[in-house]
């Protein structure tokens, strides 16, 4: 059931026969309305491990008391506000559970640091101005994100304007203002998002930056909103930013996670029906259903994994899945790496080797030499240059022995286990920032501790193009490599499998200039 025209009703006779018990006329109101109420849920709590719970809890009372349901024409807008009534009623009881009730083993998996703005960002590949909102929506109150969440999805084409008034409890005058006000609000914190990720950023703006602990807040918003206003260097950067309602229109739902959808299904259906029967096979034990079902729960916990509720079809006990694994893209191999020694001319002396080179790369991420500590990284097919910053931003420098010590210094970074996976690696600088992509541009930024900022900091190795160089592929953005364009400048690039994006995109590891 699709919910792309707004004017579109539910299907009267689906719910009429949903509320008089028939189980398929069930299966298909869950299904159909999953992905929504999802959606209206995570944007206004912001807090994986809570929407889960909440999600589960409004589709439970909806169906309990569909029976009641005196006009089944308004069952969207009934259903909608039955959603933000237990948001408020979350709000109201404080957090509640630390972790999602789902299997212990799948719970395990899931990402209890990730918030919806993440979640977003990873399952529907956000870039530009699109990231930029679904970041801004971090800097809301939980009230602003209420009534962000409805009139997101009346601007992505999923709700009426009634069925907003009808949710708030308001008079449709009344919620004109106060949605008013909520993207007013929405398009400063976009504003702020967008100073502060303005390289060079603006000084002034800096310097009132000690004192935050780097966690975006409504107080902090508004502290950061007023001198951006004021300001024509962090105006100048605002300038181009399209109001939200044309980023929205059409904006996709985040997909549902495949272990919640299972979940709900076999919360909520009676164990007669398809899906109930698979769902309920899938609770029991490790075979048969119960197998794919964890398998699928686990791939839902995956970064890349982006399955709606409607993409699993349960019937007569089968499933019939499609899956995006976080695997390695074809043709590369994961790659034992060993240090080199930087390339100098022979009348300099080089510093010291760290290690011996490694031979061929191998296929085994088990069997490659773990990196860690100050390594360079030179480029293998720009001749003396070194991956290295220039203010903020990823580049390409010449380094040699008779540079500077700051230009030595800022070719050297130190390799420790991925902050997002511990198989991968993040690179950090003198400073204690992180390599990072963030719009797909290579930078260095403070870790803020968001579970964003830790899959952005975080790349696999994998073979270069030649023996013993290595290619650092994004953890988040599977396909996409660290490589420098013809301006040298350093950008997170989806591989076009030419010869030269490979050389491009290949780098020696050598022993650090400092």
């Amino acid at each position: 059931m699709r919910s792309q025209d707004v004017q579109e009703r539910p299907d009267v006779a689906v719910v009429v026969a949903a509320r008089a018990g028939d189980p398929q006329a069930l299966e298909q109101l869950v299904r159909g309305w999953l992905p929504l109420v999802y959606n209206i849920v995570g944007r206004a709590l912001d807090g994986h491990s809570d929407v889960d719970d909440v999600v589960q809890e409004t589709m439970l009372r909806a169906l309990d008391g569909l029976p009641g349901l005196a006009e089944p024409e308004r069952f969207r807008s009934w259903l909608v506000a039955i959603a933000v009534r237990q948001v408020r009623d979350r709000w109201r009881g404080g957090q509640s559970r630390p972790q999602p009730s789902l299997p212990e083993d799948l719970a395990q998996e899931a990402d209890p640091q990730a918030d919806f703005a993440d979640l977003a960002i990873l399952r529907l590949a956000l870039s530009g101005q699109r990231r930029e909102a679904a970041e801004a929506t971090r800097w809301l109150e939980d009230e602003e994100r209420e009534v962000l969440s409805l009139w997101w999805m009346e601007a992505a084409g999923e709700l009426s304007r009634a069925d907003l008034a009808a949710a708030c409890d308001l008079t449709p005058q009344h919620t004109a203002v106060r949605v008013q006000r909520v993207k007013e609000r929405l398009e400063s914190a976009r504003a702020v998002v967008r100073a502060l990720a303005a390289s060079p950023r603006c000084t002034e703006l800096s310097a009132l930056l000690p004192s935050w602990d780097g966690r975006p807040s409504a107080q902090w918003r508004k502290r950061l909103a007023r001198h951006v206003r004021e300001c024509p260097q962090c105006l100048f950067s605002t300038s181009e930013l399209i109001p939200a309602d044309g980023l929205l229109g059409g904006f996709a739902l985040v997909p549902v996670p495949i272990g919640l959808a299972g979940l709900v299904l076999t919360e909520l259906l009676p164990a007669g029906s398809a899906a109930g029967a698979a769902a309920s096979g899938a609770a029991q034990g490790p075979g048969g259903a119960g197998q794919v079902a964890r398998l699928l729960g686990r791939l839902a916990a995956k970064p890349v994994a982006a399955v709606t509720a409607g993409a699993v079809v349960l019937a007569g006990g089968g499933v019939a899945w499609y899956t995006a694994t976080h695997s390695e893209t074809p043709g590369r191999e994961p790659a034992a790496v060993a240090p080199a020694p930087p390339a100098a001319s022979p009348a300099t002396p080089t510093p010291s080797v760290s290690a011996t080179p490694s031979p061929t790369p191998t296929p085994s991420r088990t069997a490659a030499t773990r990196l860690s500590g100050p390594h360079a990284l030179r480029s293998v097919d720009a001749s003396g240059r070194y991956v290295s910053q220039s203010g903020d931003l990823g580049v390409l420098e010449p380094v040699g022995s008779a540079s500077s010590a700051l230009t030595r210094q800022d070719a050297t970074f130190t390799f420790v286990a991925g902050l997002a996976d511990s198989d991968c690696y993040s690179l950090m600088d003198a400073t204690g920032r992180y390599l990072r992509h963030y719009a797909f541009r290579i930078r260095l930024d403070a870790n803020d501790g968001s579970a964003i900022f830790q899959k952005d900091a975080t790349f696999c190795p994998r073979s270069g193009s030649a023996d013993g160089s290595v290619s650092l592929e994004s953890y988040n953005y599977p396909g996409r490599y660290l490589r420098h364009r013809d301006n040298l400048e350093l950008w997170l690039d989806p591989d076009d499998k030419t010869a030269a994006y490979r050389a491009s995109s290949s780098f020696v590891v050598a022993a650090p200039w400092t």
